[in-house]
């Protein structure tokens, strides 16, 4: 199994992705679990850290990427027999006798190519061609990122649908407290939380936060690391002084400071123009976070009737939905248990079985 991105510089969904199906995977008394990834002189960050043992190829990883989208070489490493490779991303391995199986967790780079670096672009055509020539089976996330990748000429056989997992953090009243005096968050505040990038729709976020700072007396927190193509100057400057007073941006932060910020938000807004499956939106149910997100997105199909869904391109929608949220305590209440109990029909064990499922259809 192919843990490249842990060591990535924002690791991001994708690398938690893969170390938490790595982990369900190996506490199954089924199957035994080898890591795969480029060469690395330190270890990675202890939240990004797999869990399983990492055979590590004597390539860094920007010249093994390359080579695996363009060449047979190199092949993938093992420290004893396998039965199949797994590639996390769609970046895989070079094919060999064994069965390939791939996470494609959407083809963002093709909807919102503009949205993408070219480089990064590249590198993604050249490796779903690869997907497409080699995989064996291909897992999508969800039913939206299935039409899409069927869409983008995979064939039916070879694509199964299994959904994502999440196991929520305890996290202490103490710890919660802890985490907001860190930051300088008060007690009601707006939670955004994955890396900052443009198909996050931020922009529409801060605009609809201005609209309703006033009224509201809550706080925005944007918790995630920074990511590619995103100015925080130009981003709040689009807003004026007043919500800007109102915005925390936090960078990155751990685990457990992460679970903490979504025991203690008022509220979780996601209004991603594009997510594979919106594995924030997952999270936050999870801790009883009333949710706003896209509608006609995956992130609706995942938090299903147990949120608040707006047109992402709608400010008005987002800030009316905040707002609802925010100042009516019934609405606030039902969406925290209704996302609770929905939260709970998604867990990595599930994942793992179904993933497992599919290793066996090929063995």
């Amino acid at each position: 199994m192919t843990v490249e991105a842990a060591w990535h510089t924002v690791p991001g969904g994708t690398a938690r992705v893969a170390l938490d199906l790595a982990s369900a995977l190996e506490k199954r008394p089924d199957i035994q679990v080898q890591g795969l990834a480029a060469m690395h002189r330190k270890k990675a960050p202890r939240d990004w850290r797999p869990s399983i043992n990492v055979t590590h190829h004597k390539l860094p990883r920007l010249f093994l990427y390359e080579s695996w989208s363009r060449s047979p070489w190199p092949k993938a490493k093992f420290s004893n027999r396998a039965d199949l490779i797994h590639s996390t991303t769609i970046i895989t391995p070079p094919a060999s006798a064994i069965p390939l199986v791939v996470n494609v967790h959407d083809l963002a780079f093709r909807k919102f190519p503009d949205r993408f670096p070219k480089r990064a672009r590249r590198l993604f055509e050249r490796s779903w061609k690869r997907v497409l020539e080699r995989a064996d089976a291909v897992l999508s996330p969800s039913k939206a990122t299935s039409d899409d990748l069927r869409a983008g000429g995979l064939d039916h056989d070879r694509l199964h649908l299994v959904p994502l997992g999440h196991n929520p953090i305890e996290v202490s009243e103490i710890a919660q407290a802890l985490t907001s005096e860190k930051f300088g968050i008060g007690e009601r505040f707006i939670l955004a939380a994955g890396t900052l990038e443009p198909r996050k729709n931020i922009p529409n976020l801060l605009k609809a936060f201005e609209k309703i700072v006033h009224e509201t007396e809550s706080q925005l927190v944007l918790a995630g690391p920074i990511g590619w193509g995103v100015s925080l100057r130009e981003l709040l400057g689009s807003v004026s002084k007043a919500a800007q007073d109102q915005i925390i941006v936090t960078g990155a932060v751990t685990r457990d400071e992460l679970a903490a910020l979504y025991s203690r938000a008022s509220a979780f807004c996601y209004p991603s123009f594009l997510e594979g499956f919106g594995l924030p939106v997952l999270e936050a149910m999870s801790y009883g976070t009333p949710v706003v997100t896209s509608k006609g997105r995956s992130t609706e199909e995942v938090s299903g009737f147990a949120a608040l869904t707006v047109d992402p391109l709608s400010v008005n929608e987002i800030a009316e939905a905040l707002k609802l949220v925010l100042t009516d305590a019934s609405v606030a209440k039902e969406l925290g248990e209704l996302g609770r109990a929905r939260a709970k029909l998604f867990t990595w064990e599930a994942a793992a079985a179904s993933t497992v499922d599919v290793y066996r259809s090929l063995l």
